[in-house]
């Protein structure tokens, strides 16, 4: 079966509810839009669980688009949890 036949959902929580404040998510989504400014979307998942996700016009959650360096960003994450152990 391919990936686009079936995709993959995740449940959704609340940020509280895993341990994530909302007004920390609403700094990221501020700063992000201040020192990046071309935020397409982001969707954040904690244990398993999406807490937050958004899309800026003209882009959408549901669309496709090109990705690109999202292989940096796995390696900087595993680098992260590498570190933090």
């Amino acid at each position: 079966m391919s990936a686009e036949s079936s995709p993959v959902t995740l449940p959704c929580a609340t940020s509280e509810a895993q341990g994530v404040p909302s007004d920390a998510i609403l700094a990221f989504v501020h700063a992000a839009h201040e020192r990046v400014g071309g935020l397409h979307a982001f969707t954040l998942v904690r244990h398993g669980h999406v807490i937050a996700q958004g899309a800026w016009a003209p882009y959408a959650a549901d669309r496709r688009h090109m990705l690109f360096s999202l292989s940096k960003s796995f390696t900087s994450t595993a680098v992260g949890l590498a570190v933090s152990e």
